[in-house]
């Protein structure tokens, strides 16, 4: 970012040279401090050998298969949360002005509410109502991280509550998050969660039919410059579709200094997404895929009797500016599926994929060091203004 000296933490050395072995011009602009365990006690405190001006905080596990819900996702979560706010209260200095969390819109959703019916849209006021004993008792991997989300950022606000820190807090909470990766990809199972179930899960074959997929959850937008839902041709979401990694990128940036933003959630949710309108979209525009991705029924573009509920987001667009705007779920998921094939080209020459045309993104450079956090490959990203 222009103007400021960044440090981002990893889990290890290995972790560090991967990054600047894919992104070479990154090298001697991103800093690199190492954290290998979240959840170890002062795990952080060797980050704030320097001061710093803003923290933004992304790791939590994202991951629906576990072993143990408490220890795998949920004490990561909460552990690395707290335990990055006490080093950055105690050692941090009067410097740093604000700390900003990655949050995700299902610590506002309720994960128990009935799909068949819409209720009033979800706002910032909104908590998700479900505890760790609901996702223990059930099993429940997609609870789990619910729950993990909801209870970090409680933990966070708590923590502000609690201690006068010399920084505000600004928590970002994005729906799923799809968009072009730019971690390290050595194979497809190298590709992020979200981004697995929600698009690559359709080009691999994985999905026969479309009628049986279901995601967590199923979302559209209520915003002034988005009142309604039309679909024309039951092919795409006009109006504002699912939250793109670079707009979580770029929320991530501008929270740090938007005056709007202190002490603040801010959702980002662009809209719907759907099993169907994935499926219509990679097939309209990838007609070499169709024999992979199942048709379904174009003109149904939500599962039997799901009726989802709307959020707003209006306090997005009142604290980024009259120029914020989303990505539509088209451009999204094309972007994505294009990414996926640029790096099956990569797997083919290795013999890990099949041959497939390249494609490149050009990304400004805050975005691109930002697209790669929000995809949870870094912990923690701290900012020094040059002076």
């Amino acid at each position: 970012m222009s103007g400021y000296d960044v440090t981002a933490s990893v889990r290890s050395e290995d972790k560090a040279q991967q990054l600047l072995k894919k992104h070479a011009a990154w090298e001697g602009k991103v800093h690199f401090s190492f954290v290998p365990d979240l959840s170890a006690s002062h795990a952080f405190d060797k980050l704030f050998d320097k001061p710093y001006d803003f923290i933004v905080h992304t790791a939590s596990p994202v991951t629906f298969k576990v072993n143990d819900i408490q220890k795998d996702l949920i004490d990561p979560a909460v552990q690395g949360t707290i335990g990055l706010f006490q080093s950055a209260h105690k050692l941090g200095g009067s410097r740093i002005k604000r700390a900003v969390l990655l949050g995700s819109a299902v610590a506002v959703l309720d994960s128990f509410a009935d799909e068949g019916v819409a209720g009033r849209d979800y706002t910032e006021e909104d908590w998700n109502p479900v505890t760790a004993k609901d996702a223990i008792e059930r099993r429940d991997a997609v609870l789990g991280y619910n729950a993990s989300k909801k209870l970090a950022e409680k933990a966070a606000w708590k923590f502000m509550d609690e201690n006068k820190t010399a920084f505000d807090l600004t928590v970002i909470n994005p729906d799923i998050v799809i968009g072009p990766m730019l971690h390290p990809m050595p194979g497809p199972h190298s590709i992020n969660e979200t981004n697995r179930f929600a698009i690559y899960s359709f080009m691999d074959g994985t999905h026969k039919a479309i009628e049986p997929v279901v995601f967590p959850f199923y979302h559209f937008v209520r915003s002034p410059s988005c009142e309604h839902l039309i679909f024309e041709g039951a092919q795409s979401d006009p109006d504002g579709d699912q939250v793109d990694v670079r707009e979580v990128a770029k929320g991530l940036v501008l929270a740090m200094t938007a005056p709007g933003a202190s002490n603040k959630r801010i959702l980002l949710v662009s809209g719907v997404i759907t099993p169907q309108l994935v499926a219509n979209t990679i097939r309209r525009h990838f007609p070499k895929l169709k024999d992979k991705v199942a048709e379904g029924n174009p003109a149904q573009i939500f599962p039997s009797g799901v009726h989802p509920t709307g959020w707003d987001v209006s306090r997005s667009h009142e604290v980024f500016g009259k120029d914020w705007t989303y990505r539509s779920l088209e451009e999204s998921v094309v972007d994505t599926v294009e990414d996926i094939l640029r790096h099956e080209d990569i797997w083919n020459a290795t013999g890990l994929g099949r041959a497939k045309k390249s494609w490149r993104f050009y990304l400004s450079e805050m975005e691109e060091k930002m697209m790669k956090l929000s995809m949870s490959f870094w912990n923690t990203v701290t900012f020094s203004k040059k002076l």
